[in-house]
């Protein structure tokens, strides 16, 4: 009777559990991963703002999303198939001491080893490939740069390449040449190239060879000045609608036709006058932009050349050091509809922020065709709601019930949840 007994108590504890199809699997896998606006095509529309801002903001994510990835292709081998792809989607290199088996992973994914036959090598998953190396002890003499260009040849439909490194070891270091030689390699599928920080900055002809091989690029970020010299002169980026390069650039010297979707600028020098490409390339390309990024010093001949060169312009947003210079009359005369602020510093006084925020609810009046005013630097907002509840109170009583939008960051209200006293 025991035995009988055991075997009937096992039967009971056996649970039938309906089994989940596949399909369902990999939406709850995309849910469990998924990080906003650093895919495409999300991430287009932060094309005019994307840089070490946009990575402090994103980054943290995409971390804490690898994390839980990894965890996923753990649990069991029907999982491991399911999930590989989500966690090979996105690639971000950290430290360099995880490169040498990642490259090995790769590439003996790709010579077809370690992988099920029939499935595709874990390299043609990845989407966005992004390079924080912060882990640096030598110059340019270990081979970590080495088993990035190995890594970079393994990722045939790679669309975005980020790149923000910091330690300052690597600041007066140029990307080596073969891994700009990687990065041609796959060129075609590349839709964003963001070199966001000054480490291992490309040299020029590396990054116009690059350039030049893409098929796809909608968005060209490198705001630094290269070095070098190339002998190409002229190529034609036909899909590029973002364009941020300094201004003294090989890429300000070309055509509309070479230019044919350009829309889109973005620029962080604070005084373009003084440099001889500015207004030849207004001239020409004025007339297609409909958004600028700028560096704004406070004086009105920047705004004054986009009002003259820029007829289409619908979207503006200006760059600046303090809040103090900031003067709304200067504006007026471009009929933007979405107008983005972005202040350097940090912290700044309650009486500072109600200047601002009564300046901008005059734009209701005498800019008619705006509708949107975004606080693009989170930490402006994060000051604002933790320390200057008065200034958000006043906020509140010139917005509230307006057709104009003040907004944070991420879009919503500034001064949502405030309560007036």
């Amino acid at each position: 009777m025991i035995p009988n007994s055991v075997s009937a108590l096992k039967a009971r504890r056996r649970a039938n559990i309906p089994e989940l199809p596949p399909e369902l699997w990999e939406i709850i896998f995309h849910h469990a991963t998924y990080v906003p606006d650093v895919f495409i095509p999300e991430i287009y529309e932060y094309s005019g703002i994307l840089g070490s801002l946009f990575n402090r903001d994103h980054h943290p994510l995409i971390r804490r999303s690898l994390v839980t990835r990894r965890y996923l292709v753990r649990v069991c081998k029907k999982w491991w198939h399911l999930a590989t792809p989500f966690l090979y989607r996105s690639i971000f290199i950290g430290r360099g001491r995880c490169l040498s088996s990642l490259a090995s992973a790769l590439a003996f994914s790709a010579l077809g080893k370690g992988v099920i036959l029939g499935e595709r090598p874990l390299g043609s998953f990845t989407e966005r490939l992004d390079i924080v190396i912060r882990d640096k002890t030598q110059a340019h003499g270990d081979t970590d740069l080495e088993l990035l260009a190995a890594v970079v040849r393994c990722l045939p439909n790679l669309a975005i390449v980020s790149v923000d490194v910091t330690p300052s070891l690597y600041d007066f270091l140029a990307m080596p040449n073969i891994v700009m030689d990687a990065l041609t390699h796959i060129a075609s599928s590349l839709k964003i190239i963001d070199w966001a920080s000054h480490g291992l900055l490309p040299p020029l002809h590396g990054m116009h060879d690059l350039v030049t091989a893409t098929r796809q690029l909608r968005v060209l970020h490198c705001p630094y000045s290269l070095t070098g010299t190339t002998s190409k002169t002229t190529c034609t980026l036909s899909s590029c609608t973002t364009l941020g390069v300094p201004l003294n650039d090989i890429f300000y010297r070309m055509s509309p036709t070479q230019l044919p979707a350009l829309r889109e600028l973005s620029y962080h020098f604070p005084f373009p006058m003084s440099e001889p490409l500015f207004i030849p390339f207004l001239e020409k390309h004025g007339r297609n932009l409909s958004s600028v990024h700028l560096c704004w010093p406070g004086h009105d001949d920047q705004i004054n050349l986009l009002a003259a060169y820029c007829p289409h312009l619908r979207r503006l947003t200006i760059m600046f050091d303090y809040w103090e210079p900031f003067n709304a009359e200067s504006f007026k005369s471009i009929p933007v509809e979405f107008l983005g602020l972005r202040c350097y510093r940090i912290q700044s006084s309650t009486k500072t922020y109600k200047l601002v925020i009564s300046a901008l609810a005059r734009f209701e009046d005498e800019m008619p065709a705006l509708r949107t005013i975004r606080f693009i630097n989170p930490f402006n907002v994060y000051d604002l709601l933790k320390n200057h509840h008065k200034a958000l109170v006043h906020a509140s009583e010139l917005f509230k019930g307006g057709k104009l939008r003040l907004e944070d960051h991420k879009g919503r209200l500034l001064y949502e949840g405030v309560r007036c006293m």
